[in-house]
């Protein structure tokens, strides 16, 4: 019998690797324009209780192998007021995860802060903040919210000094500003971040890096323009599966796994975690990728339109073995 393993570094683990996004919330306190889940918000939040099944049922299973855990997905994760409660949770069944949760920062009162760091899990936080000033953020996420986010993160960084296991970072939406036209509070606290990415934002049909960068972010137009369907037509289509199909589950907080983050609707679906198991999801993704490698996108109405890199099987860090048992 041949059994298919992962070799990680030194080590080999058995089961399918599976990046986990967790949406402890539908819900979400801002409309961002560039926001490329709005079309799936909605008013359900994760309940510890199916939390705890479903991770319990994935660190049981010799089926998967749990890469890393997003406790973000769709929503805004403050949104949940048992959002600690989740963290709590992920902490006492999977304490060794790597784990990594997005916030917008509007949220992140004193009181939410202390909640948070009162879950000893060593993990890492971003606040999001885009493009560098208060004008580009504004333009996307509404006015007064750089203000909002970035006394969020301040306060987070001055409340975590004495929590060294977390790393607190920034993500950044990349809207094309040159660096002189960043905003000064706002540069001062990436000198105190422990991690700091900065993105070309998600686009309509899964395109990335479709416009390289924003002449003139004075327009209002110019975000229109990003999220324009115009743009689409001069990128191709490719019709090897991503990276998400197959590897990813996105766990909505009633246990329906969509196969990519930027699914929507009931035909991305390819399992429940509460009520079918670990094994029918992980079948359900599989079958998913295999009919879109072996059909392409084209023959899938779901990803027919989609422009997300193809992407390999097994990232570079994981490489298959074939071992004889």
């Amino acid at each position: 019998m041949t059994v298919q393993m992962l070799r990680t570094g030194n080590a080999s683990v058995k089961g399918s690797p599976v990046w986990l996004w967790l949406d402890p919330t539908t819900r979400c306190n801002l409309a961002c324009r560039l926001c490329y889940t709005k079309a799936s918000h909605g008013k359900d939040d994760m309940q510890p209780e199916d939390l705890r099944t479903m991770l319990t049922d994935l660190d049981r299973s010799t089926s998967v192998s749990v890469q890393s855990i997003h406790l973000n997905w769709r929503g805004e994760p403050l949104m949940n007021p048992r959002f600690n409660e989740l963290l709590q949770v992920t902490a006492d069944v999977m304490p060794q995860a790597k784990l990594q949760w997005h916030t917008n920062g509007t949220m992140l009162t004193d009181k939410r802060i202390r909640e948070i760091l009162a879950v000893k899990f060593p993990h890492k936080i971003f606040v999001s903040l885009d493009g560098g000033n208060r004008f580009s953020h504004d333009l996307n996420r509404g006015e007064g919210n750089f203000e909002k986010a970035l006394l969020g993160l301040e306060r987070l960084l001055d409340q975590a000094q004495e929590r060294p296991d977390l790393t607190i970072g920034v993500y950044q939406i990349d809207l094309g500003e040159p660096l002189e036209e960043y905003d000064p509070r706002f540069l001062k606290l990436l000198q105190r971040v422990g991690h700091y990415e900065k993105v070309k934002p998600l686009l309509p049909g899964g395109a990335e890096q479709a416009i390289a960068d924003v002449d003139d972010l004075q327009s209002q137009g110019t975000l229109d323009k990003m999220l324009s369907e115009e743009v689409l037509p001069y990128l191709p289509v490719p019709q090897l599966p991503c990276f998400w199909a197959g590897h990813v589950f996105c766990v909505a907080p009633t246990g329906d796994v969509s196969i990519c983050v930027i699914s929507h609707g009931a035909s991305g679906v390819v399992g429940n975690l509460l009520h079918d198991g670990v094994d029918r999801v992980l079948a359900g993704a599989l079958a998913f990728r295999c009919r879109l490698a072996d059909h392409g996108r084209s023959a899938i109405s779901h990803c027919a339109t989609c422009r997300k890199p193809a992407g390999r099987i097994f990232p570079q860090h994981l490489k298959p073995a074939r071992v004889a048992a």
